[in-house]
C-alpha cells in the first residue's frame, strides 16, 4: 500500500469538492436535445475539460455547434446549480481533519464562480488561495494550474518540495496535469472508474475522498 505524509494539499473544484462536474456533463446533454443537435456526443467522457476544450474537440470531429450552445448551457447550468449542488460526502470531514495543512484550490472555472461556491457551501474558511483558468494560466490537462498552486502554497513555506504536496482530483484532465507538474495525485472515482485513472497515472485511487485517511502515515 502507498503511504502519503502530506504537507500541503491541492484540490481540484468540479467534481472532487462539489458535484458541479455531473451538473455541467447534464446541462450540456439537456441544451443538446432543447436545440436538437450533438444528440450521439458522450459528454459524459468529456468531465473535467475546459468549455474551449469541449468546443475544439467537437468542431475537430465536424460537428455543427451552433453560436450560442455554450452560452445556453452555461445558462442552465447556473440555474440547476442554485437547487442541485452539493458537497461531496466526505469533503467537509477531509478538509476539517486537514485544517492544520495549507490547503488551495485549482480548477478550470473561473475563479469569481469557485470562491462564491466555495463560501456557499462552507468550504473557503479552509482554503488558503486558488488558482484558477485565465488568459494566463492554461486549462488542465496542461500544468499551468497545479505549478500556480504549487506557488502559492510556497508563500506559506518556502521549503515545500514538489514530493510534499498531494493533489486531489476526479477528471483524466487534472490527473494528465499532476503528472506533468510533476505532483503526485489521489484520484476520486466521482467521474472516471479507477482502471482509467490508475492508467492516466493517478498515484493513489480511492471512491470517496475520506478513504484517503486509509494511506496517511499516523
Amino acid at each position: 500500500m502507498c503511504i502519503i505524509k502530506p504537507k500541503a494539499i491541492i484540490f481540484d473544484f468540479d467534481g472532487t469538492l462539489v458535484n458541479s462536474e455531473s451538473i455541467y456533463t447534464k446541462s450540456l446533454i439537456e441544451t443538446a436535445g432543447r436545440m436538437n443537435v450533438l444528440k450521439d456526443v458522450d459528454f459524459e467522457s468529456m468531465a473535467g475539460m475546459q468549455t474551449n476544450d469541449i468546443w475544439n474537440i467537437l468542431k475537430n470531429k465536424g460537428y455543427y455547434v451552433p453560436d450560442n450552445f455554450f452560452s445556453e448551457t452555461e445558462k442552465y447550468f447556473h440555474k440547476l446549480l442554485e437547487t442541485d449542488l452539493n458537497v461531496f460526502d466526505g469533503v467537509m470531514e477531509t478538509l476539517e481533519r486537514f485544517k492544520d495543512l495549507d490547503m488551495v484550490i485549482a480548477s478550470n472555472s473561473n475563479i469569481n464562480y469557485v470562491k462564491k461556491y466555495s463560501d456557499i457551501k462552507g468550504i473557503s474558511k479552509y482554503i488558503k488561495g486558488y488558482s484558477c483558468f485565465n488568459d494566463k494560466l492554461k486549462a488542465k490537462p496542461e500544468p499551468d494550474l497545479f505549478l500556480y498552486a504549487f506557488e502559492l502554497l510556497k508563500e506559506y513555506n518556502n521549503n515545500l518540495k514538489k514530493d510534499d504536496v498531494i493533489i486531489f482530483e476526479d477528471s483524466l484532465a487534472g490527473i494528465e496535469a499532476s503528472q506533468k507538474s510533476g505532483i503526485k495525485s489521489i484520484a476520486i472515482t466521482n467521474s472516471y472508474n479507477e482502471e482509467e485513472l490508475i492508467e492516466k497515472g493517478a498515484y493513489i485511487v480511492v471512491d470517496k475522498i475520506n478513504d484517503v485517511f486509509n494511506y496517511i502515515e499516523s
